[in-house]
């Protein structure tokens, strides 16, 4: 699966000490990916001249964006230094906007979560979410006693679509404050940081690529459940946004097929009619037992709709994986991936087309406010 251009509106660049090259930014995207290399293992993985390697080495170490180690042996006869990037030389925020909680996220240069917070929100009202966005910046800084000056900026992911006007959003109902403004400018005065915004979907698949199935397959689609439905094309392990930046929206597709809206909305309301009532999805994630009937109701429901969806993605955009996560429950998520049957296309020559795997999201925490820290690090720093 190819990346298609990108046409989408472009996401403000965030310029932290010198501009890194497009060769400076391969390397430390396989930095962060890896965890730390030797030099001559990153020579070797890029189609990039020795030199460069160590120019481009140098002068990172230099800056302070990675820790070189004493050289060790790499292959006999071979040694080399080892290269990992330095966890303290930048941090950003990760922010998740749903339904009915906002969290954030501290993460490192090295892509280390440092701190999370978390709120169920009885309203998403904005003063309500800045007040909480603000006490969880200073808890999170003062927690890990970093230093605020190398806070480089702040990625946000709000359960919205573009609606082709710049830069506005538009939400669920819940999310009425946020409705057509300019999200990014609001937060920017609250946080003090630069901010940029995208789709829920789209961020927690951002999230997924660098630290779940992402790290074993460049091309998969990330199907996102919380309160509404969505979800995020990543593409040569990059996202792709469409035209719009609304690639990704695929409860469209079940409003037109006429099939059954499955979220967690709905799943909230199968276990309401079974007896187990729960306030908010937030309460609900929380403690469902996959065993409870009313998750047998909603997965009864639920296999005919994404059997749908993942037989149109499988022939529509051919990815490798296709990936249940948002905050759908692990044991619940595995329950409906089992039940997912794509159908296989006429076997012509005894060739049929293959199809993809489903699988159940792989990254750790809240993948929305995880993709969104990562955010604004590859926007100034990676590949």
């Amino acid at each position: 699966m190819r990346a298609l251009p990108d046409h989408s509106p472009a996401l403000p660049v965030i310029s932290v000490a010198r501009p890194v090259s497009e060769g400076g930014r391969r390397v430390l995207d396989l930095l962060l990916k890896s965890d730390g290399l030797s030099q001559a293992e990153v020579t070797r993985s890029l189609d990039l001249a020795q030199p460069t390697v160590t120019r481009l080495l140098q002068g990172f170490q230099q800056d302070g964006l990675v820790r070189v180690a004493a050289r060790q042996a790499d292959r006999p006869g071979h040694p080399s230094v080892h290269v990992t990037l330095n966890p303290d030389f930048a941090y950003a925020l990760g922010v998740s906007m749903l339904g009915d909680v906002v969290s954030m996220t501290l993460m490192d240069f090295a892509g280390r979560v440092r701190g999370q917070r978390r709120a169920a929100m009885p309203t998403m009202g904005r003063q309500a979410v800045l007040d909480h966005l603000r006490v969880f910046k200073r808890e999170l800084i003062d927690e890990a006693a970093i230093e605020e000056r190398r806070l480089i900026g702040v990625g946000v992911g709000i359960s919205a679509f573009y609606v082709g006007q710049g830069r506005l959003f538009n939400p669920p109902a819940y999310l009425d404050d946020w409705a057509l403004v300019e999200i990014e400018p609001i937060l920017a005065d609250a946080l003090r940081l630069p901010v940029m915004v995208d789709n829920d979907g789209t961020v927690a698949a951002i999230g997924e690529s660098l630290f779940g199935v992402g790290r074993r397959c460049r091309d998969f689609a990330y199907l996102h459940l919380t309160n509404g439905f969505g979800g995020g094309i990543i593409a040569d392990g990059r996202p792709f946004r469409g035209h719009h930046g609304n690639a990704g929206e695929f409860g469209g597709i079940w409003t037109m097929a006429g099939v059954t809206y499955t979220n967690l909305d709905l799943l909230q309301t199968c276990l309401r009619d079974r007896g187990h009532p729960f306030a908010t999805v937030e309460d609900m994630v929380r403690t469902i037992d996959v065993a409870w009937a009313g998750v047998s109701d909603w997965l009864d429901q639920a296999e005919k709709s994404f059997s749908l969806l993942c037989a149109l993605l499988a022939y529509g955009i051919d990815p490798g994986l296709i990936v249940i996560g948002g905050r759908l429950p692990p044991s619940i998520a595995q329950a409906l991936a089992r039940r997912i049957t794509i159908p296989q296309a006429t076997n012509r020559r005894g060739y049929p087309p293959p199809l993809p795997s489903v699988v159940v999201a792989e990254a750790p925490g809240d993948p929305v406010a995880l993709g969104a820290a990562v955010m604004p690090l590859r926007e100034a720093f990676f590949a």
